[in-house]
């Protein structure tokens, strides 16, 4: 199938294109520079210039909790219009499936764990990612839309917390990456402490990028539904039980303080998998521990130190 994967360039998107290809597809990783997504007349020319049978919908307006909080308008708006377009130009175009890329920041902050795609409507979408996970719940509700009125074919994929190689350690990363150049530079460095934002009591599900990436070539060829479907372990841990870990593999000898003036985020998350077994055939592979080792390693290895 030709495939476009918007983001194409990203984490997540190098990842998924790379998988894609491998299964022998005409695989088109589009960036912003490429077509302009939040502009009517970009994704019209995406459409009538590649003619995808299939868009993985990657790209996104994200970052981690700072870039939320100083973004909520931009990642509300870039975010849903983005996936509304794709969703309704795609249509016109007589495209065959979309595969949105959702998040867990949709679901409510007290939200009964595991967290289980039939809560998604249940509460509010908790403060500091709450702009960027309405978007994508109002894009779950599209595509569930478009199914029962134009019979549109859509898989959307609710992923956890990804991490892996190759992921953005600059500003605005998330809370690995984030964690894990926080202690090669101080190990580098040679400095006394390390502080890290929060408490660091908050729970949180991690996936390694190859099974996400996994889990999307499997949406790209099984016919779901348009119902959101969870993509995780299924497992919880706390963001001090990641922060030992990296510690460990970097062999950072410091003092560890937690800057408790930082927001936290949702206290606890973690998935209720049973639909992605079931209609996916999906369970992830990698262990945590072995993750964040290899994380580790390709940073030292590959990464661009900031100091």
């Amino acid at each position: 199938m030709t495939i476009v994967v918007t983001g194409g360039r990203g984490f997540l998107g190098r990842n998924v294109v790379r998988r894609l290809l491998e299964a022998g597809h005409e695989v088109h990783p589009v960036g912003s520079k490429d077509y302009d997504l939040t502009e009517q007349h970009g994704v019209r020319a995406l459409y009538a210039e590649l003619r995808p049978r299939v868009v993985v919908h990657c790209a996104a307006a994200v970052g981690g909790i700072g870039a939320n909080v100083d973004n909520p308008g931009r990642f509300l708006y870039e975010n849903a219009l983005m996936g509304l377009m794709l969703l309704e130009e795609g249509r016109l175009a007589g495209m065959d499936k979309l595969v949105m890329i959702s998040t867990s920041c949709a679901y409510p902050q007290d939200a009964p764990l595991p967290l289980r795609e039939e809560d998604l409507w249940e509460g509010p979408p908790t403060g500091a990612t709450g702009p960027y996970g309405i978007a994508k719940r109002m894009l779950h509700d599209a595509c569930l839309n478009y199914a029962k009125q134009y019979g549109t074919n859509s898989t959307v994929l609710m992923l956890a917390n990804l991490y892996g190689p190759e992921d953005n350690f600059g500003a605005g990363s998330h809370v690995i990456p984030a964690i894990i150049r926080r202690y090669i530079d101080a190990e580098r460095l040679g400095a006394p402490s390390v502080t890290n934002w929060g408490s660091g009591h908050a729970t949180r599900e991690f996936l390694h990028v190859d099974d996400a990436a996994r889990a999307v070539a499997l949406a790209v060829v099984t016919t779901t539904g348009p119902e959101p479907i969870n993509i995780g372990t299924g497992q919880a841990v706390a963001i001090r039980e990641i922060a030992d870990a990296v510690k460990t593999a970097v062999g950072y000898r410091g003092e560890v303080r937690w800057d408790t003036t930082k927001p936290d985020g949702q206290p606890a998350r973690y998935f209720d998998t049973t639909r992605a077994t079931q209609r996916l055939a999906f369970t992830s592979t990698v262990p945590l521990e072995k993750g964040l080792v290899q994380t580790v390693r390709w940073f030292r290895e590959r990464g661009q130190y900031l100091v």
